[in-house]
């Protein structure tokens, strides 16, 4: 998979080249450091995830349980670490003797194999705000430590937000799933409604998830749920959830609207959202009225192989109905770009533009821009990934509305160690040689194989530390 550099719009090719190991003990000492890396960003946040695991209501009946809560999750959990494909094919590889022994030398706690049928029977019963709040207490965690302020623009957490479909099916899977009348023919859908913390450098981590779902029972095409009604929900949350962080909001053309934006300063978000031409018909007339006055609000800039001018206004006063049926008045500030630069010996010429709940200066228009506005892009990205990069976000784990969403869960758990461990400095040189999946295809084989010596990882798991290389 090629690997995009945050500063440029191009992909930066992986070498194509034959194994650089000249013998078996230069293959296995290569492994031995890899993983040795890879369990440094692990136990840092596994040891109390694992914690927290065993502090999840157990629902099943003392007498029949077999296999604990904190075995369970952790087999859920290294289902997506490792990128199985589905319950299958982890019940095939996940119980090979030589991964577990390797297992249970890093983790005591994990004393048995169960069968995933048998985690997906746990997850039918556990409440999914239990898990949820263990992944946002994990964020909570590093953000805390002080590992992430590197994603810092202009003082504020960058948040973006985005929606997708994560499964369908033509017939009734479940009574909470939302309706799509195609002609003739319904289909029956599952949409998520995603948030991730994003920033310059092009790291995504998950935060929240927010699922569009009807009421069972309901019957009302017209009553169901929607985005942008998850969209409000979801923010509310997050600033439950974040009572104190500074959070900046980024999204496309969906969000720039009266209710959203009011919402937004309600919950004193920041936010840049993209502007498309026919969003907010009255704001874009006074902004080409007020850019003939002020002509003086610009600034060039060079960004990768692209030249940038930028353009502003501050200060329109926007009117809008509410649902009640009065109307409101909020102040917003428009910025525009206008990109310019050559392809294949062609000029080629694009347009932007964002609103803003702050105001636009020449000393903040390019943070706000490009190292915020523009990360939008990274939670497509992110999702893209989720879905076709080795996590099967659209995959069916389980047709149970409850454990579908506790395995959506496991798989954003899994996908920010994963993430984790690639952001780590001595890692670097493997990602850029093999990519993101590939090294860990790399390190999944690494497990799977008796490659590594069991003294030096039983020394090295008595260390706590995790590094990331996110240097802005």
């Amino acid at each position: 998979m090629a690997r995009r550099n945050p500063d440029s719009r191009h992909p930066v090719t992986l070498p194509n080249r034959k194994s650089p190991y000249a013998n078996r003990e230069e293959e296995q000492a290569d492994r031995q450091a890899a993983m040795e890396q890879q369990l440094s960003a692990w136990r840092p946040l596994l040891t109390p995830l694992l914690g927290k695991f065993s502090r999840i209501p157990d629902p099943r009946r003392p007498g029949s349980i077999r296999h604990k809560a904190t075995v369970l999750l952790v087999f859920a959990l290294f289902l997506f670490v490792f990128e199985y494909t589905s319950r299958r094919e982890g019940n095939r590889e996940l119980t090979r003797p030589i991964l577990w022994d390797l297992i249970q030398e890093v983790f005591p706690e994990v004393d048995s194999i169960p069968h995933l049928d048998t985690v997906n029977r746990f997850l039918e019963s556990v409440d999914p705000a239990e898990l949820e709040q263990i992944l946002l207490q994990t964020m909570k965690r590093l953000l805390r430590s002080g590992r992430l302020v590197s994603l810092l623009v202009e003082k504020h957490y960058v948040i973006a937000v985005d929606g997708t479909q994560k499964l369908s099916r033509n017939w009734i899977w479940s009574e909470q799933a939302l309706r799509r009348h195609h002609g003739e023919t319904v289909s029956y859908s599952a949409y998520a409604l995603e948030a991730c913390l994003v920033g310059p450098q092009g790291v995504s981590l998950p935060l929240l998830t927010e699922f569009c779902e009807n009421t069972p029972g309901e019957e009302e095409f017209v009553k169901q749920d929607s985005e942008f009604k998850a969209c409000k929900r979801l923010l509310k949350r997050l600033r439950a959830t974040f009572p104190k962080m500074r959070m900046m909001v980024v999204g496309d053309g969906l969000y720039p609207n009266g209710p959203f934006m009011t919402l937004c300063r309600q919950l004193k978000l920041d936010f840049m959202l993209v502007l498309p031409r026919n969003c907010l018909p009255t704001v874009w007339e006074e902004v080409e009225g007020l850019r003939k006055l002020d002509k003086d609000q610009t600034r060039r800039h060079v960004w990768g192989d692209r030249q940038q001018e930028f353009w502003w206004v501050n200060q329109i006063d926007y009117d809008f109905k509410e649902s009640a049926g009065s109307r409101r008045r909020i102040p917003l500030h428009v910025v525009g770009c206008t990109e310019t630069w050559q392809e294949n010996g062609e000029d080629k010429e694009c347009h932007w533009a964002w609103v803003s709940s702050r105001m636009l200066t020449a000393n903040n228009v390019v943070n706000r821009c490009n190292r915020a506005a523009r990360r939008r892009w990274d939670i497509e990205e992110y999702i893209l990934m989720e879905k076709h990069g080795g996590y099967q976000y659209e995959h069916a784990f389980s047709l149970n509305w409850t454990a579908m969403k506790n395995w959506h869960t496991m798989m954003h758990l899994g996908h920010l160690l994963n993430g984790l461990t690639l952001q780590m400095e001595a890692l670097q040189s493997k990602v850029n040689v093999l990519g993101n999946r590939g090294t860990i295809h790399f390190l999944r084989e690494t497990w799977m194989n008796p490659w590594v010596e069991r003294r030096e990882i039983r020394a090295l798991c008595a260390k706590k530390r995790l590094r990331l290389s996110l240097a802005l």
